[in-house]
């Protein structure tokens, strides 16, 4: 029997939503039935050998949605394998104060949630001028300046590290499948 995962994500302007894409074809490649959801679409995690979850950050905050799924469906995500990947550009800066800033985020969806993933992926992200509203492409610019990163508002630019996304990949079936499947609680 095939092993069965639910990967649900968050996506403002499409980053996250590429991530949980490459997770779910690293998954499907090694054989892996996967279906992948919205936490907008509220799939249940019931039936599942393993969930990985995950969203970009927007406003130093993991989005309402993402956390909703999350806070709803805590019974069904302690009685099985969990991993949580979150997208940021705070990753995409490699020093203290940025690590530092990307694991708060992190621990503020688990304290807000409740939410006790098994493993937790942390990924660059993308600047997507292109996608942004004016205001937000302001802000953003603005912000890009004060980091250091690229202020050219004409195109999107791209941080993520895709092989990071597929060990991270690999790893969570590694975890879900040496578990042996569905354990409830």
């Amino acid at each position: 029997m095939s092993t069965r995962v639910l990967v649900v994500y968050h996506s403002e302007e499409g980053q996250a939503a590429k991530v949980a894409e490459r997770i779910a074809s690293v998954l499907a490649a090694e054989g892996t039935v996967v279906d992948t959801a919205t936490s907008d679409d509220d799939p249940s995690p019931g039936g599942y050998d393993g969930v990985i979850v995950g969203d970009s950050i927007h406003v130093g905050r993991h989005s309402r949605s993402l956390q909703r799924w999350l806070t709803h469906h805590a019974d069904a995500l302690d009685g099985v394998p969990t991993a949580l990947f979150q997208v940021s550009l705070t990753s995409a800066h490699d020093d203290i104060e940025h690590a530092g800033e990307a694991h708060q985020l992190v621990q503020g969806l688990l304290d807000g949630t409740g939410f006790d993933p098994d493993m937790v992926g942390m990924f660059a992200g993308a600047l997507a001028y292109t996608r942004y509203g004016w205001l937000k492409r302001r802000l953003m610019h603005h912000v890009a300046a004060s980091q250091g990163d690229p202020i050219d508002t004409s195109t999107d630019h791209e941080f993520t590290d895709w092989d990071a996304v597929e060990h991270f990949a690999a790893d969570a079936l590694s975890l879900i499948e040496g578990s042996g499947g569905p354990n409830p609680r």
